[in-house]
């Protein structure tokens, strides 16, 4: 179980941080990321923020551990699907290469932790 709770809490935190920076600087996530800095995709980027920060707010808050394991089998589940349509987009290689690196690292950690 410490290895499945210290990957949970790396994970919270890793979303936490994300969404705080897709919520406060999309100008600086969208240039990390190699995507254009545009009105619409900053507003997209900063409700992807907050959606992350808020999955990993309640990561690091339930005590429950089925609630835990439901969590982080649904974070897990969306991080999957998130890199597959990230990498199958028309968006450039090196935001489709950077985002679904992200996100399946993510996706990766989480059911790692679900097998501990």
């Amino acid at each position: 179980m410490a290895v499945s709770d210290d990957i949970r809490r790396s994970v919270g935190y890793a979303s936490l941080g994300f969404g705080a920076v897709a919520v406060l600087t999309p100008r600086l996530f969208l240039g990390a990321y190699g995507v254009p800095d545009e009105q619409n995709v900053r507003l997209m980027t900063r409700m992807w923020g907050t959606r992350t920060a808020a999955l990993g707010a309640l990561t690091l808050a339930l005590r429950d551990t089925e609630d835990r394991r439901t969590l982080m089998a649904a974070a897990a589940a969306m991080d999957a699907a998130d890199t597959l349509l990230i990498a199958s987009s028309s968006a450039s290689v090196r935001a489709r290469a950077m985002g679904a690196a992200t996100t399946a690292a993510f996706a990766a950690a989480l059911a790692y932790g679900l097998t501990r």
